[in-house]
């Protein structure tokens, strides 16, 4: 039997995760969760909303890491609600382990894309030519996960975090944080007062170490400007790193930035917080308010840049499994 992808279904989820009334659309609802953290002023990748130094992957119940668009939606719903566990669980996941949703508790959205064949005539946007010759169209499918400090009676399998310890120097080099980086094979050059990526040569740039304030705003700068690098053409190609157009640039940077928190949230650096921050969150709010999907986009190119940078690194990352693309 051939069934229909829920977008075409309409309903909304109930707290276990069933479809009841009222369409909705998933890439709208959380770009609009998007614009409304970035209005305040705050990027959700890089709010410590725990008081951790670093950004906190989220994990679904096996301890696999979430990836894409998945992460930024919840790290909106930790930032928002106070959630430092890092773990989340479907209303069934809780059951199963003797735990109980508590009353009232509201579960946030995470989404499962995937494809169906369809007739021709029931073809719609996104749809490719399969191999058989049938049209093939991508979806989304939601789902409603609860954070384990939402679940009763769990506490034994998923402990509340541990205090968190302030490094003692944190403007001491990281040797080990050096060592990942220089496997990484992009040239790096330090000189002037000003990071960037320079396609034409490709090469890195970034001001000498004691020209920053701490550790981390050297690291965090630094992957920043390595997910950039991953758009070169011999790499992941992607258009909007040469691209000459406004729109292209605000997006580009976008990718970087979430990049470089996918890429912190897996080594343990602290994001830093660019000087021209205010400028940025009003080019990205624009991006993001003229396409639904922009964030979608920007965060499954960016969840490639940061694999790309992570295997070189020898980093563990995530395989693939079932988020957004």
């Amino acid at each position: 039997m051939l069934l229909r992808p829920a977008y075409w279904l309409k309903g909304k989820e109930n707290i276990m995760g069933r479809i009841t009334d009222n369409r909705a659309d998933i890439y709208q609802e959380i770009t609009d969760q998007m614009i409304t953290i970035i209005e305040a002023g705050t990027r959700p990748w890089s709010k410590s909303w725990n008081g951790a130094s670093t950004p906190n992957i989220p994990l679904r119940s096996t301890g696999v890491p979430y990836r894409g668009i998945n992460v930024l939606s919840l790290w909106v719903a930790a930032m928002t609600k106070g959630y430092a566990s890092p773990h989340w669980l479907t209303f069934k996941q809780a059951l199963a382990l003797g735990g109980c949703v508590r009353k009232g508790e509201k579960g946030s959205i995470v989404v499962y894309a995937n494809k169906i064949e369809v007739c021709d005539d029931k073809a719609d946007q996104g749809r490719e030519q399969g191999e058989d010759g049938k049209k093939q169209v991508a979806f989304l499918k939601r789902y409603t996960v609860f954070n384990a400090e939402q679940i009763d009676d769990i506490e034994a399998k998923y402990p509340a975090p541990a205090p968190i310890i302030t490094a003692i120097n944190p403007d001491e080099r990281d040797a080990e944080l050096d060592a990942l980086f220089g496997r990484v094979p992009v040239t790096l050059k330090h000189h002037g007062s000003q990071p960037y990526y320079q396609p034409s040569s490709d090469h890195v740039v970034m001001p000498d170490y004691t020209d920053f304030n701490t550790s981390d705003d050297y690291y965090s700068t630094l992957a920043h400007e390595f997910c950039h690098a991953t758009g070169h053409v011999d790499r992941l190609a992607r258009p909007t790193l040469i691209s000459a157009k406004r729109e292209d640039y605000a997006r580009e940077e976008l990718v970087a930035e979430l990049g470089a928190a996918f890429v912190s949230g897996a080594i343990g650096i602290k994001l830093h917080d660019r000087e021209d921050h205010a400028a940025y969150l009003t080019s990205w709010l624009s991006a993001l308010r003229n396409d639904k999907r922009c964030i979608f986009t920007a965060a499954t190119q960016a969840q490639a840049a940061a694999d790309w940078l992570l295997s070189r690194m020898g980093a563990e990352t995530a395989q693939p499994l079932d988020d957004a693309a």
